[in-house]
């Protein structure tokens, strides 16, 4: 069902997507749906944490060992996260019109920034204005595909992101 939700999202834009889309991209019934999850904003939080566990996944197996937000970041970039990266920027723009879906954002948003400020504290002066800027580089390589008219390598791309990181939390990349 989550790949179900992902595809359609993706496709149709938060707006555009309903439960019963999902459940026949999933070849179950509508009631199917309704049993595991109580709302189509429910459904599709789930689908993002699903992603973002993807995207962290990869890079932990594919990582750069003592610089996690690089390994991150670089992982965002891979080609197969092409469909993870549309669904959480989906999200996010779609969270400003929906109160739900910007309580479930908010949350989300909650539990990982305070494990980042977490690591920076004792190294950044501000660990918080840190961690909003770092989500903002994340946000923002979600919109990689959306710039199609630059042509330039991933891997330039993915070089420059690393320099940014580097620059930002220089103490991180230390970090274990």
């Amino acid at each position: 069902m989550l790949e179900a939700a992902t595809s359609v999202c993706v496709e149709r834009g938060f707006d555009g997507t309903t439960l019963p889309l999902i459940a026949e991209r999933a070849r179950v019934s509508p009631s199917a749906v309704y049993n595991h999850f109580h709302s189509r904003e429910e459904l599709l939080y789930a689908a993002a944490v699903r992603a973002l566990d993807q995207i962290t996944t990869v890079a932990l197996r594919t990582g750069r060992g003592e610089r996690p937000l690089q390994a991150i970041a670089m992982a965002y970039l891979r080609p197969e996260m092409r469909q993870n990266r549309r669904l959480i920027a989906e999200l996010h723009l779609a969270s400003r019109r929906d109160a739900r879906l910007a309580a479930l954002i908010a949350q989300w948003h909650q539990e990982y920034a305070g494990q980042f400020v977490g690591m920076l504290s004792g190294t950044d002066p501000n660990p918080k204005a840190t961690t909003k800027v770092v989500f903002l580089l994340l946000l923002g390589l979600c919109h990689f595909d959306d710039v199609p008219t630059i042509r330039t390598p991933r891997d330039a791309v993915a070089e420059r992101v690393e320099r940014l990181i580097d620059a930002l939390v220089p103490g991180l990349s230390d970090y274990e």
